[in-house]
């Protein structure tokens, strides 16, 4: 496996674009896609409800200008949120008096996914969120359309051949099929596959190298902290890796992420809404993985997770 911080960035890592938010976040959200660029990341993944909608047209407008050849996925087949202006108003009312009120951005965040409309996959809705999501990126192709949350029993075979048009018209470059859950609730269709991150300690391991895998940091970093408690030795050894001073236990996300690039081969999305912590994040991702104990440390954080005592 390449260490080299620059090119393990700009092969493996990609940038989750589920926290580009448009109205008064607008200029925090251009800024993330622009720090995830000057970081050496080059991959980028949204979909029509993410942000509230906003999404797409963030990044195409964070993308706008920028030398960097990059690579965008988008999805389709759940619905852009109608009145994404009335939603973003919504947020930017609700987000701070949440911090008072337990419970209220996960009842808001509930409520919306009640009024959500359900998933999509005819030929004539898949083919206008395509061709609307380009408008949103402002581009004339998106390298990877991705089926969101598709079921087994939705209907994905009829669009194979729009899909095979719009490759041959140069508007995309491959399809597939992605889901919130594990690759065993993924339905496969086309070449690219994107599902969660396997669990700490899976003994699975079959993970295509063309795979995308998301929530190492929402999956994996949790188990850090409680597998370091149970062994100093394992903490000391994390603790080698990252720059002098830094206490693992503050870089639980960055440890995640390079049990996940040690583990697995596929490439790997991550997600912040903030600027700094990506930057601090990839920072110590790069000194981790460009330390000859990154491997034996990776393997002795999974021999941990493989003792830890069943929950």
């Amino acid at each position: 496996m390449d260490t080299n911080g620059t090119d393990l960035l700009t092969h493996r890592l990609g940038f989750g674009c589920g926290r580009l938010n448009g109205g008064g976040d607008k200029a925090t959200s251009v800024r993330l896609v622009h720090t995830a660029l000057d970081l050496g990341i080059r991959y980028f993944d949204t979909a029509p409800p993410y942000g509230l909608g906003a999404s797409e047209s963030v990044l195409g407008e964070a993308l706008k200008g920028r030398q960097e050849v990059v690579t965008v996925a988008t999805k389709a087949g759940l619905a852009r949120p109608a009145s994404p202006g009335l939603k973003q108003k919504a947020r930017a009312v609700v987000k701070p008096i949440a911090r008072w009120i337990p419970g209220l951005r996960q009842a808001v965040l509930k409520g919306m996914a009640r009024r959500a409309a359900p998933a999509n996959f005819d030929f004539d809705f898949i083919a206008r969120s395509f061709e609307s999501s380009l408008r949103q990126l402002q581009r004339g192709r998106v390298d990877f359309l991705l089926m969101h949350e598709a079921q087994p029993h939705d209907p994905l075979g009829p669009l194979q051949s729009l899909l095979e048009r719009y490759m041959a018209t140069g508007q995309l470059g491959a399809y597939g099929s992605s889901t919130g859950e594990p690759a065993n609730q993924l339905v496969r269709f086309g070449s690219v596959r994107q599902y969660r991150c396997p669990a700490p300690g899976a003994d699975w391991t079959t993970v295509n190298p063309a795979d995308v895998l998301h929530g190492a940091l929402r999956f994996v970093a949790p188990a850090i902290g409680p597998a370091m408690a149970r062994d100093g030795q394992l903490r000391d050894q994390l603790a080698s890796l990252l720059p002098a001073g830094t206490d693992p236990a503050d870089a639980t996300g960055a440890l995640a992420l390079a049990y996940a690039l040690a583990r697995f081969d596929s490439r790997l999305l991550i997600s912040t809404h903030q600027p700094q912590r990506l930057v601090s994040t990839v920072e110590q991702l790069r000194c981790i993985t460009a330390s000859a104990g990154w491997p034996a440390a990776m393997s002795s954080l999974h021999a941990a997770f493989k003792r830890a005592p069943a929950s």
